[in-house]
Order: structure tokens, then sequence, then C-alpha cells
């Protein structure tokens, strides 16, 4: 059975006769002239099907798409399709602006190679997942118009898909992610911080929205921390495919009590105001899990965290933590919330805050362990001694039916002679834990979770995403 695969490069319609001349190729000049034709004798549901065939044939034309036509004898086309693609670009490409390729088992080596007229433009991107492909802000040397784009590796090189280049403008919401195809995948979004609330309570235009470079670059910074590090809690077995990411960029929002989404606190902390993220979320349509403030203060440049209200009214999964009965909640009333300068480029700040972020007020507290207080409450990855001269328990808690033990002596940072405090057992012993104080080592991108908040997590983020 003769088949032609290429794309649409011209079409001619005769339509009184009910005749469609089809050019299928590479390339204008390389073609397989077939044809679909409504004869007068042709039933109603034949005629139905021949036309929606011309239709399709239009449309692949237009979005520049290959098709697969089926023609049996002659050129007469009897069934027509489109293959799934290997690649799907995510939003239109904007010079200047993120863009994002979504596909499957792309290499740490992958390049994306935008072809027109016979020329290429290859472009390395900031993030390689297996799962997708980010550019931070696409080249102005990408030439404008329809491209044909691929993913480039020492592996092999993708099929191409069309994407229509331009110029601008910059996209206010832009999705670098879709996430699992559901109505309420587990999302992050990372918003440029419009307003500031001082100390004294004044309001004042974050500067971050004067610089959008410094904004991408810190988102691009955020995800090469939260994905691509030694620490996998979010990308172990590709969970971090299952995540919506969203970017949110908007100048034309005007200063006020409800866009402040920071606020100063002394000394030179800056932390998010919860009761106004979600409000100012729902002006684009988007439900976060997580919410990441990039802002551009350069007196209040200490990031930190808020963790989680979990929904208590709507489904959950249950666990156990030292035989007390908890859940992990997966919907919010508040998400969790981190503040981080835009200007961020070293150490592993998002993933120490997203820890944070991503745990419940109620249901599990994950904590700094490098202060000997805490905020009360359940804190899942801190305990305390009656005195700092008694001996740190051997057995640390026990979730969910698994036993943990403590960390004896907080790798080479040493408890504190003072400390009543003490910690679940590392994952790598010879490393700070994410939640410590990983400024102290040598590298603090190898650093990794303690094995208890590496379960807790890896679990309650499946939860949100189970939904």
């Amino acid at each position: 059975m003769a088949e032609t695969v290429g794309l649409v490069q011209k079409l001619k319609w005769n339509a009184p006769g009910g005749w469609l001349f089809a050019y299928l190729g590479p390339d204008p000049s390389s073609t397989t002239l077939l044809t679909v034709v409504i004869g007068p004798a042709d039933p109603p549901h034949v005629r139905h099907s021949k036309q929606g065939v011309m239709r399709l044939l239009e449309a692949a034309q237009l979005g520049g798409y290959p098709v697969a036509a089926v023609h049996p004898s002659g050129s007469v086309i009897s069934e027509l399709r489109i293959d799934p693609l290997a690649i799907c670009a995510i939003g239109q490409p904007i010079h200047g602006d993120f863009f994002a390729v979504s596909g499957a088992g792309f290499q740490p080596d992958s390049t994306l190679v935008f072809e027109m007229g016979g020329a290429s433009v290859t472009v390395t991107p900031d993030m390689v997942r297996p799962h997708l492909v980010l550019v931070g802000g696409l080249p102005a040397n990408v030439p404008v118009g329809r491209n044909q784009l691929s993913v480039r590796s020492a592996a092999g090189t993708s099929s191409t898909v069309p994407v229509d280049v331009s110029a601008g403008p910059l996209t206010t919401v832009r999705v670098l992610h879709p996430g699992a195809p559901k109505a309420a995948p587990y999302t992050i979004v990372f918003v440029a911080n419009p307003a500031i609330r001082s100390e004294t309570g004044t309001i004042a235009s974050d500067q971050v929205l004067t610089n959008r470079p410094t904004y991408q670059g810190g988102v691009v910074y955020c995800m090469q921390n939260l994905f691509m590090q030694v620490e996998d809690v979010l990308a172990a077995q590709g969970l971090d495919a299952r995540f919506r990411i969203v970017s949110i960029f908007d100048p034309t929002v005007s200063a006020s009590a409800n866009t402040a989404l920071v606020q100063e606190d002394a000394p030179d902390i800056m932390e998010t105001r919860r009761a106004v993220l979600a409000p100012f979320l729902a002006r684009y349509g988007e439900n976060a899990d997580v919410v990441i403030a990039l802002h551009g203060s350069t007196t209040h440049t200490r990031a930190s965290a808020w963790f989680t209200s979990d929904d208590p009214a709507r489904p959950s999964t249950a666990f156990t933590y030292d035989a007390a009965a908890h859940v992990h909640g997966h919907f919010n009333t508040v998400p969790g919330s981190a503040a981080i300068p835009a200007s961020v480029s070293t150490g592993l700040t998002p993933l120490h805050e997203f820890g944070h972020a991503a745990s419940d007020f109620t249901n599990g507290m994950i904590v700094d362990l490098y202060v000997d207080g805490g905020p009360g409450g359940f804190q899942v990855n801190k305990k305390f001694r009656a005195l700092s001269t008694d001996p740190i328990p051997n057995n640390f808690a026990n979730y969910d039916g698994a036993g943990y033990t403590s960390d004896l002596n907080r790798d080479a940072l040493g408890y504190p002679a003072s400390w009543v405090s003490y910690h679940p057992v590392l994952i790598d012993p010879t490393r700070p834990d994410v939640m410590d104080n990983y400024w102290l080592t040598a590298n603090p991108l190898l650093c990794r979770h303690d094995r208890l908040d590496y379960d807790f997590l890896r679990d309650r983020i499946g939860a949100k995403a189970s939904r």
C-alpha cells in the first residue's frame, strides 16, 4: 500500500467539482501530487469523510505539520493521519523570552536547532531534563518567521516541528512546563514581585519589574537548583515531569498592598505575604502548590519561606509519625511560598527554601537545622533533648512504619555543646543537610537532604501530584 509522508507544500482547490490537489514533500521543489475527489455518487458519510481529509490537509499546511497520506492505487488519498510528534514547543518562541520544548529521552548535551531557508541556528539550553529543554532567553539571532525546530544531541536528532518565531512582545504568563494532563497538576509558580512592603509598612514598587533579564536568570537558576543537583528529591523517577511550572512577569501591575507579595523583616530578611499570594495568582488563572516570588531588593537579600496550609476539608493521604495519625493534604488553602532575590546565582537557596514551602504547618514542617530552636508544633526533621548533656537517642522517628535513626554527629559541623536539638540521619554522611548550613562545605551543590526529609517530601508531593 503506497504511503507518502511530508509537509503540505501547496493546495489547489476546485470547490464546485469537489477536487483538492495536495502537493506533499520535504520542500516546494520536491513534492508528490495527491488528490481528494468527492464524487457525485458518494453517499453522505463518504462525502463527510473526504471533507474531513480536506480540512485536515488545510490545517496541516497552515500549521506546518507533516502528514502521512495513504493512496492504495494512483494518487487518490484514501486515508490521512498526523503521526505523534517526538517534541512539542511549549508556547511561541519569542526573542528574549523563555522558551521550552517538551518530549522524552532528552540527553544532557541536547541543543535546539532552528532551521529556515537552508540555514540553521543552534541554541544551547540553560536546563535539560529527560522531558524538558529550557532556554532562559531566546537569542535574537534565531530568524523571525516559520522555522523547523529539532532537538539534537550526540545520540541523534529528533524529528522537526514547525515554530513561528517572533521578535515580541514578551509574554506575561509563560508556561515553562504543562505538567501531567489533568485538571490540577502539582504546580510551581515563579512570579516577579510587583511591590515591597517595608519594615515600616510603606509600599513601594519592586525594581525587579524593570529588569526582566535578571528575573529570567533567577528563574533559570531556581529550576537548575531544584531539578539538576545531586539532591534528586524532586527529580528522581521523573517526578518533576508531572509538575506544571509557570512564570508570571507583569510590568503593568501598580504597587499596592494587594500586589506587595513580599515584605521586609529586620535585619535583612525578605518574606512572602501569604494572604495576598493566591488572590494575586487568580488574576492570571493560576493556582499554586508553591509560589516563588523573585524580588529586586538590594538591602533585604536573605531568602525565607513559609510552609503550606493544607485544606483539611478536601482529599488527603494518611500517614503516621511516631504512631500519631496525620495526612498529606492534596490541596491547600494557602500555598507554600518563598521570597528569593532575583539575582540568586550561588548555593542551594532555592532547594532549601522549597523544602520549607512544600511542607505543612499542621501535618509536618521541615525546619532549619542550623539553629537550635524551632517554631513549635510538628517538626519533621528536628527533635529536642531535655538537656544538652543528655545523649542523642539512636532512634529518631518512625515514619509510616519505617524507622529512622538519628544523626549522632551532625556531619563535620558537629552539634554545638549548648544545643538540645538533634536531627535525622543523613543520606550522605560526608555532606551537611540541605536544611542545615550548607555554606560550611566546600561545594554546597553536593549537599543532600536527610533520609527522613527525603522520604517525607517525596510522599507528600507525590500525594498532591496524584490528585
